[in-house]
């Protein structure tokens, strides 16, 4: 024991108490020390440097003690009892208290003290203000059944409410909130991933502005709460605001509802600050490693809200008029209309660049050329005023819908001109594999085209993802299809020309919508704006979407048809031992057409050729419509 202490005082507020009375003998017997079990308010305390002080009381007293006496240098002790929970958890004191004694009087467990204060009030878990949600809670000690019930009462009882925030040094921003959660030790606060980081002492407190932009934001901010549990400081959610420094002042035309520690209280104006004391503090052995590593008190601040609401938007959450989706900010909203606009326009070098890539598709389709008709897709800007299209048409922008469709309207009809031109004067006449892929769409195109509308309109209402765009524009293939409909008209090709072109108009009707959808999630349009434009083109989604089923259902049978034949390579006909090479089917609901190769030794008989078809009709059991290629292989 230190031998620096002359006498031990057991404050309290009942010194008539047996355990305390027996724990008095203890210190008596134990530590050879003049032991005085005195009453809290009694005048016989007499305060030195000289002295330890237990406190057996409960929390708010406590508190008090401390409130009343911070300007004093002695040496203060906590003795853990049930009433006493949130001190244990604040100090780490041992439950055990013969345990808490030792742990007492070592000099290395020590600490002049900080204390978080609020409006003069000692603080010791936490500071709520507002609806600090599943925070303010240990949800591990809750049923899954409890936490889902908060989830939605949460999210029922949702408000905002216009705060300032002023900073010790004097940094002032405004925003709106729903809760505000202030912490002056966020190790000791489960629902923390602190990744080996602490803020034990280190002079500053922690204060997590909790303001979601829409309900959406919300949800997800609730489930990660509720059912992960845990988020990292380092990686909260954008909708949580972070602000650590030594004074906080929070202010607002109206009176805060708030709570430190569980009880709640009242104000208009609520000022926190960090307060060095000069009482010594006993912590629990449990802070060991926390005050071996205590680093020097920093007096830098560090303020993370640049990302809450401002705005229009914080008139709208402050009325309750919250938003399903995120609205988005007025900079980055006036970034992508700027861009946008301009996209839309038709300029010489739209066009150009729509000639030069229609050409280079057109010709790497004749030449079955993967690489020729990628570069095109690259090279084609079309994409750009069909993502302009949807901006205009969710927000009802005259201007901009104007001036896409027309941009649209002559790349569409440049891209059929001159690919027909082109077609004209090749002499070829052969149905290559570039074309072949593109005339029989289904609606496994049209989710390619709503992926690709979506991560184009992403793209660019994003500056730092905008490179993405030459992506996107090779995985929606816009050109080609139009190239492949020019070469239907140039060879008066019915079937290509509405093959093909149906594949141009699923890629376009997919985007629109896709990209439409995109843009009100991101908050650059109202849903109640967009309702017109949504339902148009949720009917041309309709119309198109007719024939791409029958195709994909046409592709269900072949895939279906192809399993029960692809391992089928050789079979004996008539005592003849025949080769298969499988090149393509089509299927329908009743028959089946199979284009393969014969290889054989020598020629079959058109009876052979008929028990062939009946082998597989009975493997298939359906049809079976036979194009053969015979193959003689003479040995």
């Amino acid at each position: 024991m230190n031998n620096k202490y002359k006498k031990i005082y057991i404050l309290t507020k009942d010194i008539e108490d047996k355990k305390l009375i027996d724990l008095k003998q203890f210190f008596i017997d134990h530590y050879k020390k003049e032991t005085l079990l005195l009453s809290i308010d009694s005048e016989e305390i007499e305060y030195n440097e000289k002295s330890i002080y237990f406190l057996y009381l409960d929390d708010s007293s406590i508190k008090q003690f401390i409130k009343e006496h911070l300007e004093l240098t002695i040496d203060l002790a906590i003795l853990p009892n049930d009433k006493s929970t949130d001190s244990i958890l604040r100090y780490g004191i041992s439950k055990d208290i013969y345990e808490a004694i030792e742990d007492s009087f070592n000099d290395k467990l020590r600490v002049n003290d900080q204390i978080l204060l609020c409006n003069g009030e000692v603080v010791f878990k936490k500071l709520s203000i507002g609806n600090v949600q599943n925070l303010q809670k240990n949800i591990f000690k809750t049923s899954f059944y409890e936490n889902i019930k908060d989830f939605f009462i949460n999210l029922k009882n949702l408000k905002y409410q216009s705060i300032t925030v002023t900073t010790a040094k004097e940094n002032t921003k405004q925003t709106v909130a729903s809760g505000i959660l202030v912490l002056e030790d966020y190790t000791i606060f489960n629902t923390l991933k602190t990744v080996g980081n602490s803020s034990f002492h280190d002079g500053r407190l922690n204060a997590f502005i909790i303001a979601p932009f829409s309900l959406v934001s919300y949800i997800y901010y609730l489930i990660v709460v509720f059912l992960y549990h845990k988020f990292s400081l380092g990686k909260l959610p954008k909708d949580i605001g972070f602000i650590s420094t030594q004074k906080l002042k929070i202010s607002s035309n109206q009176p805060f509802d708030f709570s430190i520690d569980d009880t709640l209280l009242s104000a208009e104006d609520i000022s926190i600050e960090v307060f060095q004391s000069n009482l010594q503090i006993s912590y629990g052995r449990k802070f060991q490693n926390a005050i071996d590593e205590k680093n020097e008190i920093e007096e830098k601040e560090q303020i993370n809200i640049n990302h809450l609401p401002k705005g229009e938007i914080n008139e709208l959450l402050i009325k309750g008029k919250v938003p399903f989706f995120r609205k988005a900010s007025d900079e980055d909203m006036k970034d992508a209309l700027s861009s946008l606009r301009e996209s839309s326009k038709v300029s010489s070098v739209f066009i150009t660049l729509m000639i030069l890539s229609t050409l280079l598709a057109t010709v790497g389709i004749f030449q079955d050329s993967t690489p020729s008709v990628i570069g095109a897709m690259i090279l084609a800007p079309l994409m750009t005023p069909i993502i302009s299209l949807s901006m205009g048409a969710v927000r009802s922008d005259k201007n901009i819908i104007k001036n896409s469709t027309v941009s649209l309207l002559l790349g569409i009809i440049s891209a059929l001109f001159f690919s027909a031109i082109l077609t004209l004067f090749l002499p070829l006449d052969i149905i290559t594999t570039q074309m072949s892929s593109r005339i029989n769409p289904n609606l496994l195109d049209l989710f390619v085209a709503i992926f690709s509308g979506i991560a184009g309109a992403y793209a660019m209402s994003k500056e730092e993802v905008a490179k993405s765009l030459a992506g996107v524009a090779i995985a929606v293939a816009l050109v080609p299809p139009l190239a492949v409909t020019g070469i239907g008209i140039g060879w008066g090709n019915v079937d290509i020309i509405y093959g093909s072109f149906l594949l141009f108009l699923t890629n376009f009707i997919g985007m629109i919508i896709a990209a439409s959808i995109t843009f009100i999630i991101l908050g650059f349009a109202p849903i109640h704006r967009a309702r017109k434009s949504l339902v148009y083109s949720m009917i041309m989604l309709v119309i198109v979407s007719i024939p791409l089923i029958f195709s994909f259902y046409s592709l269900i049978l072949q895939s279906n048809d192809y399993e029960k034949i692809k391992n089928l390579q050789k079979l004996t006909i008539n005592n003849k031992n025949i080769e298969i090479k499988l090149h393509n089917i089509n299927s329908t609901a009743k028959y089946v057409t199979i284009d393969l190769d014969i290889i054989s030794t020598s020629h079959l008989s058109d009876f052979e050729y008929n028990m062939l078809k009946e082998q597989l009709e009975k493997k298939m059991k359906k049809n079976v419509i036979l194009q053969i290629t015979p193959k003689i292989v003479i040995k």
